[in-house]
């Protein structure tokens, strides 16, 4: 028997075609384009690497800010789009409230990108092996449909036995090892990216308070320069 015997293009594209179909449908399109995306982008990041790039993007931006103000902030590009992003949000903002809330909005939809990309190769484990009995049914019900045509009792038999398995090979040895990375490399990142977040917002808690500190300066001293030129007359 050759691997041959093992392949068979219609059952195959049925198990593997429904399955991704129903976690399509489960996740919406969005969810579903990033979770194939993932296969060319999350599935091979060197997660330190990345985190060591953020951190010293991180430096520059600190850098740049007690050099030329926090208004500059954006202009260190490197990091990757996370800390280019927070980079962004710190140079529009105008308080330090202002600066957390944009901060909270980006982790939040980082997280549910990163969240959304994981469940969507898990449904697809999930459905895989329910998509591979349904074909198992399909080829019983083919076969005792056509139980006095001996040619095509292997046929239904072929494709009964083959969906199960193709059905077990997507759980098991690719959606599953493909979900459980994908979380790894989630959970990683959202680490450094928590760990670059704090370090960002301390930067922006010293400088937004010398910003503050200037503006309140800079509204109060047309009264004070009224004071001094008012004469003092003699009692």
């Amino acid at each position: 028997m050759t691997i041959a015997a093992f392949i068979d293009p219609l059952p195959l594209a049925f198990v593997f075609g429904s399955s991704f179909a129903v976690a399509w449908v489960q996740n919406g399109t969005t969810a579903a384009l990033g979770g194939l995306a993932a296969l060319r982008r999350e599935l091979w990041l060197k997660v330190q690497d990345q985190a060591d790039e953020a951190h010293r993007a991180v430096l520059r931006i600190e850098h740049v800010v007690e050099s030329r103000g926090i208004s500059c902030a954006d202009r260190v590009k490197t990091g990757g789009p996370f800390v280019a992003a927070a980079a962004d949000a710190m140079a529009n903002q105008r308080s330090l409230d202002g600066f957390q809330a944009a901060m909270i909005r980006l982790a939040s939809q980082r997280r549910a990108r990163l969240t959304a990309m994981v469940r969507f190769w898990e449904n697809v484990a999930d459905c895989a092996p329910a998509m591979g009995m349904l074909g198992t049914v399909i080829g019983l019900i083919m076969l005792f449909g056509n139980v006095s045509d001996a040619a095509s009792i292997g046929r239904a038999m072929a494709v009964a036995l083959l969906t199960t398995l193709y059905g077990l090979v997507l759980a098991n040895l690719i959606a599953g090892p493909i979900a459980q990375r994908l979380a790894r490399i989630a959970g990683e990142q959202i680490g450094w990216e928590e760990d670059a977040a704090r370090r960002l917002f301390d930067i922006g808690r010293r400088e937004y308070a010398d910003v503050a500190a200037a503006a309140a300066g800079h509204q109060a001293s047309p009264d004070d320069a009224r004071s001094v030129r008012q004469p003092v007359h003699p009692v």
